[in-house]
């Protein structure tokens, strides 16, 4: 009887999903950037008015608190005390260095530590060697460890293009270096195309697994091109058709997260569907083969940025 229940309340929850499909959750990775081009306190007060500007409801914060300066603690401040969700990813963890169990926890209880004042945090964690390719039985033990004191999981949805928006950013940067001009109409133009395009294949994928659309999370870089340009990025993904919505419902929704069936380290929503375990991925570090294609797209679009 209560399995026939729970089952009868699984289905009616995504019946409401696939009524209010396209959801759409904003998440930030490699925050805490250092100033570049703009100041780095002036980029998140930018990133919070824009934020603001285009009625994101709750974005979610994926910190690395490590080295905080008085500046980075005010820019925590900032986002928590504009309703954002803030993310434990782990202190200084790097997926290139050598796996340490030891190390890893030691790491997720000092971000911990330092992310505990802010009313935005609560305990949701993101640690990335959790979701990609790496020793399985470090990554069994590290779970355990995290259930045991209270961690609830947050996840990003798998897409192979993440990380295109640092590659535009770096371009960006090095033209201002060198004190050239850049056609910031035409980047903009450029930006909102590239990371759209990404989130209609994410979610074309999720879709032909599912048959809905189940929500999706838009992960960008903090950089100075998120500041300048999120919100003709979102204005874009509306008018596709796409709903903003608050990171902490979707962490908490049990059939909007994947990890509802997969435990932690979810990165597709197959485990939900088959029961099978999750797949760990390989997240590209360098561009690769997508360099050819995004620089050929550059070309066209935005003449003279690829030019140093």
């Amino acid at each position: 009887m209560i399995k026939r229940c729970i089952l009868v309340s699984l289905l009616l929850l995504m019946t409401s999903l696939a009524a209010h499909a396209r959801e759409l959750v904003v998440v930030f990775e490699n925050s805490l950037q250092p100033s570049t081009s703009l100041d780095a306190m002036a980029r998140s007060q930018m990133l919070m008015r824009n934020l603001a500007m285009a009625e994101v409801p709750q974005a979610m914060f994926l910190i690395k608190p490590r080295a905080l300066d008085n500046k980075d603690k005010a820019r925590l401040q900032l986002y928590s005390d504009r309703g954002h969700l803030l993310v434990n990813a782990g202190y200084n963890h790097s997926l290139v260095s050598k796996s340490d169990l030891y190390a890893y926890e030691v790491g997720i209880l000092k971000a911990n530590r330092l992310l505990s004042p802010y009313s935005g945090y609560r305990q949701h964690l993101h640690f990335s060697y959790l979701h990609e390719q790496g020793d399985s039985a470090i990554q069994r033990s590290l779970i355990g460890f995290v259930k045991m004191r209270g961690y609830r999981p947050a996840f990003t949805t798998y897409n192979p293009w993440r990380g295109v928006d640092a590659y535009l950013n770096q371009l960006y940067q090095a033209r201002i270096k060198l004190n050239r001009p850049v056609n910031m109409a035409a980047l903009e133009s450029a930006y909102v195309e590239l990371l759209a395009q990404t989130l209609v294949e994410q979610d074309a994928l999720a879709f032909n697994l599912l048959g809905y659309s189940p929500p999706q999370t838009l992960v960008l870089q903090e950089n100075d091109l998120a500041a300048y340009f999120v919100v003709a990025l979102l204005d874009e993904l509306i008018a596709r058709g796409w709903q903003l919505s608050s990171a902490q419902r979707l962490v908490d929704a049990p059939i909007a997260n994947p990890l509802f069936s997969s435990g932690w380290g979810a990165n597709s929503f197959w485990p939900a569907v088959t029961g099978l375990p999750d797949i760990r991925v390989a997240y590209p570090r360098t561009l690769g083969e997508r360099k050819t294609y995004v620089d050929n797209f550059l070309q066209s679009r935005v003449p003279g940025l690829l030019e140093h």
